[in-house]
Formats: structure tokens, C-alpha cells, sequence
């Protein structure tokens, strides 16, 4: 029962992570004109999309619902992204913020390691991957800085 629950577990958090990645790309991605941010950006979000949609299907799997992120989080995050922009739209601003939310992402990722140890190995194998993609959109992201 504690493999299920900790598989479950582990699997909503890439849901959330991947969701949060896509919902802020997708919001940053009107305040630019740099077209190689733009690119990097839906570069980005297309794999953020492709790992949601495996975490979605592991769900599944499993018989469980995707939570997905809150309408709360993405308020939040959405007023963030509106204050931090309002007076400065620069490439170097945006992607300060991106490199922050993707090192945000890693310790996400690396607290749900720690937390859900019983996840399934698929499970955890999924969530290194995605560790791995935003450790590397991080040092992505500060080229642009």
C-alpha cells in the first residue's frame, strides 16, 4: 500500500513541476521580441509538455487522477511573473527569473526523491529525468543573463 501511495505521490509532484514549467513558459513567452529566447523557451515547453504527458500516463496506469497544479499556484505565480515584468521586459530579466524557476524545480524534485523513497522505479527514473531537463534549463537560461 505505502509503494502505491509514494508512486502516486511522486508522480503528482512531476505533474505539478511540469505543469508550473508550462503555464510560466507560456505566459513569458508574449513578453519577449528575442526570438532565440522565444525559441529556447518553446524548446522548453515542449518537453515539459512530453514529460507531463508520461506522468499523466503513469498515472493512469495506476488508476489515479492527475491533480495538476492549483488555480491558487497559478495565480500566484501568474501575479509574480505581472510584478516582476511590469517595469522591466529585458531578455536578461526574463531569463533571471526562468533560471530561478528552474533551480526552484530541481529542489523540487530532489525533496520528492527524498520524500516518496517507495515510489516505483519508472516513477523515480521519470522524476531524475526531469531533475535532469530543468538542472540543464538552468544553465540554459543564464547564457541568456
Amino acid at each position: 500500500m505505502q509503494k502505491t501511495s509514494d508512486n502516486e505521490a511522486m508522480l503528482q509532484e512531476i505533474v505539478q513541476n511540469t505543469e508550473m514549467g508550462k503555464n510560466t513558459l507560456d505566459e513569458l513567452m508574449g513578453l519577449t521580441y528575442d526570438q532565440k529566447l522565444k525559441d529556447e523557451m518553446m524548446r522548453q515547453k515542449n518537453e515539459y509538455r512530453r514529460l507531463n504527458q508520461q506522468a499523466h500516463t503513469a498515472l493512469d496506469a495506476i488508476g489515479a487522477q492527475a491533480k495538476g497544479q492549483s488555480a491558487a499556484a497559478r495565480m500566484s505565480v501568474s501575479m509574480g511573473i505581472r510584478t516582476r515584468t511590469m517595469l522591466d521586459k529585458s531578455t536578461r530579466n526574463l531569463a533571471t527569473m526562468l533560471a530561478e524557476g528552474s533551480g526552484q524545480g530541481v529542489l523540487d524534485c530532489k525533496r520528492a526523491e527524498t520524500d516518496y523513497p517507495q515510489a516505483s522505479p519508472g516513477a523515480h527514473k521519470l522524476m531524475e529525468e526531469l531533475c535532469a531537463f530543468q538542472t540543464g534549463a538552468e544553465q540554459a537560461w543564464r547564457e541568456f543573463v
